[in-house]
């Protein structure tokens, strides 16, 4: 088969203030037509900056290739002058970025953005035939009235939507190759679903090849014809999918396998992680870049950088790899003997208990007249969760899960309905005895670069709970909080430094560790891991569990990563629309999933295994409008099993078996 792309020993630099970085160094792959290739490994491994590459953009981020060649159907773009890349972008290679919302630009409607795509690079096409393409590409890409769509600005459709006209624009001009960098990551476990679907049937339809760069190799096993691996800005393996997860011949690509969460994680057993971070381009080691993290490593390794070598027709850049393959024992998981398994004890009293809890937000109003319309974020939800237990919050986004966490912990006072802490309704404190229940409540917020204050010093932002609640003197403030880094896993010398100088792990732990300083009954995680590399997960993850055990925590854990909130939780909650439609006991709600909606979330989630790959099982659509609901089960307009009685009457939640409810009349 013909090569669409071939890069061949490439390699870029970029100007910084610190001098001059090698971003990627010395890569080399191509992918044949018809060819679904994945470029994975952590952040920071080099992925983008290779698919930007390709594209020509690093150009406008102080980037420049420094040595090799990029061929894109035979012709080299690494030296090709601005005028003829833009005839080769849209035309043979198109791009759609991680972040639609930054891709569109905001002041235009989405049609004017594609109108203008395809007559750029389609000469003889006039607005009017523009346009009527545009429509058909949206229907094509799946979104629901297309000719409204058109004339939406970015603002207004949602993340799936407008990743899904992002992909619409990028194939205006019917590419030969079309770079998707991360488009899955900021989506839901359905719309996800939805989009590897719809890249599946497109690179069939349009006979193209895709270069998926992605860090979650779930996604990678169940859509990739070849896998390339990169770390530190070198390739370290390419190999089949089959091949890859089969056998890993480069000890990086073995601890980003076992690094995986999956279904069948066993909960007795701690997650691997592959020890430390991955360096930066400044503090690169010598030798072998992966050396300081492998457990194969040799003195050789120290020294000298392994080449890309060729062995029964894939490639590994390791010294050790015969024995990486004979089977080391090393790098295995260990036991936790304490931790739980299974059902939490139903004897045990609720720590928080919520009642009829509902909170709505007008929208239409304004300073004459009274808003006519509400968002319904929470509606009528009434749960416990049990002093020691983890209790897991899973749902599309826009199903009020993060609003329903923070009104537990009354930063939102809820519309309606109570909030019990122990013997405390919280929903009736304010002032002063707020700010002292919630001592015993704190949060992990999802944004490890966002919830810190760059302007304040470690030691600072870890002390605050001590100085707003006054119970450590300032001469033991520095001791203490030394005491909490090292329970988090971090150096105390990293009291007196800045939160730039620490990777997106390591900031969360700083989160963790100001969250457990006042040592809280109960700890709020929203979305805690969801923004991390997959083995860095599983290092918080782990952190989370045995933090639970030693200080005796309860723990509300949100998150739409469904693998990993089955392996920390001991009941699962389902939320829909502001609705709770399913509570379980969390190996109970996997194995037999009672909703309908649960059992398209868990069929949405990637299985990583080649041998194990099927249809993309999702939920169909789009969650509505919380402003707008429908009647009756907020569900039904998704619902494969709807009837007459379901557009009418909306099911309470209900017992359906020991510690077991659904919300739904005909239940699995």
């Amino acid at each position: 088969m013909s090569h669409i792309l071939d890069i061949e020993r490439l390699s870029v630099d970029f100007a910084t203030a610190r001098g001059t970085l090698q971003a990627i160094h010395d890569v080399s792959f191509s992918i044949e037509s018809g060819e679904i290739v994945c470029l994975v490994g952590e952040s920071g491994s080099g992925k983008s900056v290779t698919s930007k590459a390709i594209m020509r953009l690093i150009d406008e981020e102080n980037g420049s290739i420094t040595s090799g060649a990029i061929k894109v159907d035979g012709i080299d773009i690494s030296d090709l002058s601005k005028l003829s890349l833009q005839s080769l972008r849209g035309k043979k290679m198109a791009m759609v970025f991680q972040e639609p919302m930054a891709a569109f630009d905001p002041v235009f409607t989405i049609g004017s953005q594609i109108v203008e795509t395809i007559c750029r690079h389609d000469h003889n096409s006039t607005a009017n035939q523009a346009w009527q393409r545009g429509v058909e590409l949206l229907r094509r890409v799946g979104i629901p009235e297309p000719e409204l769509r058109m004339k939406a600005y970015p603002g207004e459709l949602s993340g799936g939507m407008l990743q899904r006209a992002m992909i619409a624009m990028a194939l205006s001009c019917e590419p030969e190759l079309l770079i998707a960098d991360e488009p899955t990551t900021a989506l839901d476990v359905t719309i996800q679903a939805q989009i590897l679907q719809l890249l599946q049937e497109l690179k069939t339809e349009y006979r193209m090849s895709v270069l998926l760069i992605t860090h979650d190799l779930g996604i990678a096993a169940q859509i990739a014809d070849r896998i390339v691996v990169m770390y530190a800005g070198k390739i370290v393996e390419q190999a089949t999918a089959e091949e890859l997860f089969t056998q890993p011949h480069h000890p990086y690509t073995q601890g980003l396998l076992q690094s995986i969460t999956t279904l069948d994680s066993d909960k007795s057993q701690r997650l691997y992680a592959i020890p430390g971070s991955i360096p930066g381009l400044a503090d690169l080691p010598e030798g072998c870049r992966f050396h300081p993290r492998c457990p194969y490593a040799s003195e050789r390794c120290a020294r000298e950088a392994p080449e890309l070598q060729d062995r029964d027709g894939r490639q590994s850049a390791c010294w050790n790899v015969g024995q990486l393959l004979e089977g080391s024992e090393r790098g295995k998981t260990e036991v936790i003997g304490a931790m739980r398994v299974g059902e939490t004890d139903r004897t045990l009293q609720p720590l928080i208990e919520l009642s009829h809890v509902t909170k709505h937000y007008p929208v239409g109003g304004s300073f004459f007249s009274r808003a006519h319309k509400v968002i319904q974020a929470v509606d009528d939800v009434s749960f416990s969760i049990r002093k020691g237990e983890t209790f897991g919050l899973v749902g599309e986004s826009g199903s009020g899960k993060s609003t329903l966490g923070r009104v537990m912990l009354q930063l939102e006072r809820p519309t309606s309905g109570s909030v019990r802490f122990e013997d405390q309704q919280l929903t009736a404190l304010s002032g002063a005895r707020l700010r002292e229940a919630r001592k015993h409540m704190q949060m992990i917020f999802q944004d490890p670069y966002g919830s810190v204050d760059p302007r304040w010093k470690v030691g600072d932002i870890i002390g605050e709970p001590f100085a707003v609640h006054g119970n450590v003197r300032p001469s033991e403030k520095r001791e203490q909080v030394e005491e909490l880094l090292q329970l988090v896993g971090l150096s105390p010398s990293a009291y007196d430094r800045y939160p730039h100088e620490f990777s997106g792990g390591q900031r969360q732990r700083i989160g963790i560790a100001r969250a457990i300083a006042l040592r809280p009954k109960f700890i709020l995680a929203d979305e805690a891991v969801s923004a991390l590399d997959v083995s860095v997960q599983a290092q918080i993850v782990n952190l989370l569990q045995d933090l639970r055990q030693q200080l005796n925590m309860t723990l509300l854990f949100i998150g739409h990563g469904l693998n990993v909130v089955r392996y920390v939780s001991d009941r699962i909650g389902v939320m829909y629309l502001g609705k709770l439609v399913e509570i379980a006991p969390s190996e109970r709600l996997f194995l037999r999933p009672a909703h309908h909606y649960t059992r398209g979330l868990i069929a949405s989630v990637p299985i990583p295994d080649p041998n194990r790959r099927r249809e993309f099982a999702s939920v169909e659509g789009e969650i509505p409008s919380p402003a707008n609901p429908p009647s009756g089960c907020r569900f039904r307009t998704r619902c494969p099993a709807a009837t007459a009685r379901c557009a009418v009457e909306a099911p309470a939640l209900r017992a359906i078996g020991s510690d077991h409810f659904v919300a739904c009349h005909d239940p699995l």
